[in-house]
C-alpha cells in the first residue's frame, strides 16, 4: 500500500496557533478555553488575568417566562467573574511592551508571560474545572488576590423572575453560587475557586467577613440586600509557583446540591495535582487532531490562511460543543466576556446555530454534535404539543427561535385564537384584548410572538410597535427550519449508518417534521393535482407567499428520506404510500419562469429559484441559492439525476453573478452559505474568492447588526467576531468557510436527498492551491488524498462499516487501479467507480492500469 502522506499533527494544527506580543484592547479578543460544557476567554488588566466563567446548562429562565417582554433582556449561560489580581502597590505586570500570549491548539493550553509573572490556563478535557499554574518570579513579589466577583447585585427581582447570588466560604476555597426562579422554573449553578501549593486566606467585607450569612432574618427579597458582590482568595507573598483551580456545576433540579458539586471538582483537581491532569488533557486534544486533517498551500499563502481558520473552527467546536445537555448559544458560545446580557438574548437561533455544526460530521468529531441532538430531542414533547396548539397540525413544530425546552404549554382559548390569526382564519385586526395582553408579556424574539417589533413606553405603558404584516414577523410562519434539524438527524445516520440511532433519535424527529407538513392546514391539493402551501414566509422575507422557499425546499427533502428511512427501519407501511403520493404531486421549488414568481425572468431567458410565489406583503423580489446549501438539493451529483434542477442552480448563479457585478466578495456575509452553494457545483475560483472575503469580513460596513455599537471592529484578535452584536460573539463565518472547503475538497453527496451518496475528490479545489486532506464520508468512508498542481495523487480510502463505496473517477474516464491491502488489484472503468467493502478494509485508487 502505498502512503498520501505522513502528517506531523502538531506542526499542522500549530500553524493555527494564536500568538499575541500585545495586550488585547477589548476583552472579546481574548484566549479562548473550553471543554464544551464549560468556558472563557482570558484576557488580562495591566494588574489582572480575568475570565468570566460560562456554562451550557446555565438558563435564567425557561420556555414559560411572562418577565422579560423586552428585547435582548432574557439573558443566560454566565456563573461568575474572575480576576488573578497580581499587583497591589507594585507596577503593573501586563503591558504591551513585555507581555507574550500564546494558544496551543494543539495541546487546549493558554500562556501568557508578563513582568516577572508567567501564567498556564486549560480548561480539563475531564472535568468542570480550570487549571492554572502560576510562576511568580517577581524580586519584590507581593500578595495575589483570587477576585470571585457575582454578575449582579446579590438580588434581582424581574416581574416573576428572581436572580439571588450568594458568596461563602469552603474549606478555604471561595464560593459563588446563583440560585434563578420563575414559576416552576429552577436553575442553580456554583463556581468554586481553590489553591495548592501556597498559602492563601478567604476574604469577604461584609460584617461576618464571609464566615457566616449576614441578613438571613430578612423576608424580602432586594430590600436591604447584601451589598458586597466579591469575594477574595488573598494569597501569600512569595516567589516560585502554585496552582489554582476554578470548578464549577449547575442543575435544574432544586434537591441537587452544585456548591457540593463544585466543590467536588475542585477536591478532585486539588487530589489529582495539575501535572496529572495536565497530562490527561495534552492527551485528549492530541489525540482529538488525529481524527482528520486539512493541510494547504498557495504562493500566496491564502491557502495557508483558510487552512489556519479550519484548524481554528475544530478548536472552538470542540471547546464550546461537547458533553453537554445543551448546545452553546451561536452568539457568545461559552466565551462571552462581559455579562450574561447579549444582543438577541439567550434562545437558540437555528439559521445561525446550524453554520456552527455544517462542517463537523466531515471532520469525524460526531461527538460535538451530541450537545445540540439532546438539546431538540429533548423538547420533543413540548414540539408535538406546538403543532396541534399553534397550527392545527400533527407531527412536531419546532420554530427558528425556541428557548432550551421548546415551547410554553399554551391556555386553551389562545391557542384557538393563535391558529385563527396565524392560519389567517381571522382578520388580524379582530384580535381580542385577552389575546394581545397575552402576547404582551412573551419575548419579542420568541417565533410565535416575532410581529412583536419594537417597543417603548408610551405615558407609563408598555407598548409595542408591530411589524405591519399582521401576524408575520420574520420567524412566524418559517417552517424549514425543523427540516434543517431533522436533516442533521439523517446525516448522522449517512455518516454512520447506526440504525438503533435512526431508529430511536433520527426518526422521531424526521417522521415528525414531515407529519407537520402532511396535516398543516394550509397545504392544499390545487386543482392541477399538486400540493401547494399558502401563507408562510421564506428566511425572514416574502411575507405570506405561496409556496415559499423555505417551506417547499424543506418538504422536497425531508418526504423521500422519511421514504428511506422508513424502508430501512420496516416501519409505518400504512402510512408510506400517503408519502410517496404527497411528494409525487408536491408542487416544484419555485422558478423564474412561473407567471407569479416574485422574480421573473425574460421570455427565453434560462428560469432561476426564487423565494415565493406571489404576491407577497413585503414586496420582496430576488433569486434564492438554497437549494444549493440545504438537504442535499443540488449538486454536482445532481446533474446525473435531475439535470434540469441542476441547470436551474447553475442558471441561478449565473444570474446572481450579475447582480454582484461577477465580484464573487459582496456575497461573502458572514452568515452566507455562498460558499459552500459554489464548492458543491463545483466552482473552484468563485469558492476561493468567497471564502477569504468571508474570513476577512470586507462587508462588515454593510452586514453587521450592530456595527457602531460594537465599536466597528470586523474581527478581534482571536478572529472571532461580533457581528450579532454586543457580547454576542461568533463563530458563523468560521463554520460556513469550514463547510465550504470540506466541500471544496471532498463531497459525500447524494444526487438528491435520500438517495445513494457518491465521494468526489476535489470537485472545487483552486487551480493555484496544493491541498491535502482526510475526511470522513457517508458510509463511514474516511478518505485520504492529495493533489499537487492540478494533479490528484492516489486516492486512500478507509471502510469503517463496510457497505457499497461509489466514488465519482477523479480522473475523468481514466482506468483506475483499485487496491486492497492483501488482496488482488482490480481495474475500474468509467465515471462512477462502485465496489463492495467489509468493515476495517483499507483501499488505494491510483490512475492507470497494471499490465
Amino acid at each position: 500500500m502505498v502512503e498520501v502522506g505522513k502528517i506531523n499533527y502538531r506542526d499542522l494544527v500549530s500553524r493555527a496557533d494564536l500568538h499575541y506580543e500585545h495586550t488585547v484592547k477589548r476583552s472579546e479578543g481574548g484566549l479562548p478555553l473550553g471543554n464544551g460544557r464549560m468556558g472563557s476567554l482570558l484576557w488580562t488588566s495591566p494588574s489582572a488575568l480575568k475570565f468570566q466563567i460560562n456554562r451550557a446548562d446555565v438558563y435564567a429562565n425557561d420556555c414559560n417566562t411572562n418577565s422579560f417582554n423586552q428585547r435582548h433582556m432574557d439573558y443566560a449561560y454566565a456563573s461568575a467573574f474572575v480576576d488573578i489580581d497580581f499587583v497591589d502597590f507594585g507596577e503593573d505586570v501586563f503591558l504591551d511592551e513585555s507581555i507574550r500570549q500564546h494558544l496551543s491548539l494543539y495541546d487546549g493550553i493558554a500562556s501568557i508571560r508578563g513582568d516577572g509573572v508567567t501564567v498556564e490556563a486549560f480548561a480539563s478535557a475531564y472535568q468542570d474545572a480550570f487549571g492554572i499554574r502560576v510562576l511568580d518570579e517577581r524580586e519584590d513579589p507581593q500578595g495575589i488576590n483570587l477576585k470571585l466577583k457575582m454578575l449582579r447585585p446579590a438580588e434581582v427581582v424581574t416581574k416573576n423572575h428572581s436572580a439571588v447570588s450568594t458568596l461563602s466560604m469552603a474549606d478555604d476555597m471561595v464560593v459563588l453560587k446563583q440560585v434563578f426562579r420563575e414559576g416552576s422554573h429552577y436553575c442553580s449553578s456554583a463556581v468554586v475557586i481553590g489553591i495548592c501549593g501556597r498559602e492563601a486566606r478567604a476574604r469577604m467585607n461584609d460584617e461576618f467577613g464571609g464566615r457566616e450569612p449576614v441578613g438571613q432574618y430578612r423576608k424580602s427579597q432586594v430590600i436591604g440586600q447584601p451589598n458586597e458582590t466579591e469575594m477574595r482568595l488573598c494569597v501569600k507573598p512569595g516567589q516560585g509557583m502554585f496552582d489554582i483551580f476554578i470548578g464549577s456545576a449547575a442543575s435544574f433540579d432544586e434537591d441537587e446540591d452544585v456548591v457540593a458539586e463544585a466543590i467536588r471538582q475542585v477536591q478532585h483537581a486539588l487530589n489529582t495535582g495539575l501535572d496529572r491532569m495536565l497530562l490527561e488533557h495534552k492527551a485528549w486534544w492530541n489525540q482529538f487532531w488525529e481524527k482528520s486533517y486539512i493541510r494547504l498551500h498557495s504562493e500566496d499563502g491564502t491557502a495557508e490562511y483558510v487552512e489556519l481558520h479550519y484548524t481554528y473552527y475544530l478548536y472552538l467546536m470542540a471547546s464550546n460543543s461537547r458533553g453537554a445537555q445543551y448546545p452553546p448559544n451561536f452568539g457568545g458560545m461559552l466565551l462571552s466576556p462581559r455579562g450574561d446580557l447579549r444582543h438577541w438574548g439567550a434562545m437558540h437561533w437555528w439559521n445561525n446555530m446550524n453554520l456552527y455544526y455544517n462542517a463537523v460530521l466531515p471532520s469525524g468529531h460526531n461527538e460535538l454534535f451530541q450537545p445540540y441532538f439532546n438539546m431538540y430531542s429533548g423538547m420533543y414533547d413540548s414540539c408535538v404539543k406546538a403543532a396541534e396548539q399553534q397550527w392545527g397540525s400533527k407531527g412536531i413544530y419546532i420554530p427558528e427561535v425556541v428557548t432550551f425546552n421548546g415551547m410554553e404549554v399554551l391556555p386553551e382559548d389562545i391557542a384557538e385564537e393563535m391558529r385563527d390569526l396565524y392560519l389567517l382564519r381571522k382578520p388580524w385586526d379582530q384580535m381580542s384584548d385577552r389575546f394581545r395582553v397575552f402576547a404582551n408579556a412573551k419575548r419579542p424574539h420568541e417565533s410565535r410572538w416575532n410581529w412583536k417589533y419594537l417597543e417603548k413606553y408610551v405615558d407609563g405603558q408598555f407598548q409595542y410597535v408591530e411589524r405591519g404584516f399582521g401576524p408575520f414577523g420574520f420567524t412566524t410562519h418559517m417552517f424549514g427550519t425543523q427540516v434543517g434539524i431533522a436533516y442533521h438527524y439523517w446525516l448522522y445516520y449517512e455518516y454512520t449508518k447506526d440504525e438503533a440511532w435512526l431508529r430511536e433519535r433520527a426518526y422521531p424527529i424526521i417522521k415528525g417534521a414531515a407529519e407537520f407538513f402532511r396535516h398543516f392546514p394550509n397545504l392544499k391539493k390545487d386543482a392541477d393535482g399538486t400540493y401547494n402551501i399558502y401563507h408562510t414566509t421564506s428566511d425572514e422575507k416574502y411575507y405570506d407567499g405561496k409556496n415559499t422557499m423555505d417551506s417547499m425546499a424543506a418538504m422536497h427533502t425531508i418526504f423521500p428520506v422519511l421514504l428511506k428511512a422508513a424502508e430501512i427501519l420496516d416501519m409505518d407501511e400504512e402510512l408510506r404510500p400517503v408519502w410517496q403520493e404527497l411528494y409525487d404531486n408536491l408542487a416544484p421549488l419555485p422558478r423564474s419562469d412561473h407567471p407569479d414568481a416574485v422574480l421573473r425572468t425574460a421570455e427565453g431567458e434560462s428560469a432561476v429559484w426564487v423565494g415565493a410565489i406571489g404576491p407577497v406583503l413585503d414586496n420582496k423580489s430576488n433569486v434564492d441559492l438554497k437549494p444549493g446549501r440545504f438537504g442535499d438539493l443540488s449538486s454536482l451529483e445532481t446533474a446525473y439525476d435531475q439535470p434540469e434542477l441542476f441547470e436551474t442552480t447553475v442558471a441561478t448563479i449565473k444570474y446572481y453573478e450579475t447582480l454582484i457585478d461577477y465580484d464573487w466578495s459582496r456575497a461573502a456575509y458572514e452568515m452566507s452559505g455562498t460558499g459552500r452553494v459554489l464548492a458543491h457545483m463545483g466552482l473552484a475560483e468563485p469558492f476561493k474568492q468567497v471564502v477569504l472575503a468571508q474570513l476577512e469580513c470586507v462587508n462588515a460596513e454593510r452586514e453587521y447588526c450592530y456595527f457602531d455599537d460594537t465599536g466597528r471592529v470586523k474581527f478581534f484578535d482571536n478572529r472571532l467576531t461580533v457581528r450579532e452584536g454586543v457580547n454576542c460573539i461568533s463563530i458563523q463565518r468560521l463554520g460556513n468557510a469550514a463547510a465550504a472547503l470540506q466541500s471544496a475538497l471532498c463531497q459525500s453527496q447524494p444526487p438528491g436527498p435520500g438517495k445513494e451518496s457518491v465521494i468526489r475528490i476535489f470537485p472545487a479545489c483552486p487551480a493555484d492551491w496544493d491541498a491535502e486532506f482526510s475526511l470522513w464520508c457517508h458510509g463511514g468512508f474516511k478518505v485520504t488524498s492529495s493533489i499537487r498542481e492540478g494533479v490528484v495523487s492516489i486516492v486512500k480510502i478507509c471502510s469503517t462499516i463496510g457497505g457499497t463505496c461509489r466514488v465519482r473517477n477523479p480522473w475523468g474516464e481514466a482506468e483506475v487501479n483499485l487496491i486492497q491491502a492483501g488482496n488482488q488489484t482490480v481495474t475500474l472503468t468509467g465515471s462512477l467507480l462502485v465496489f463492495n467493502t467489509h468493515a476495517g478494509n483499507e483501499f488505494e485508487l491510483i490512475r492507470g492500469s497494471i499490465k
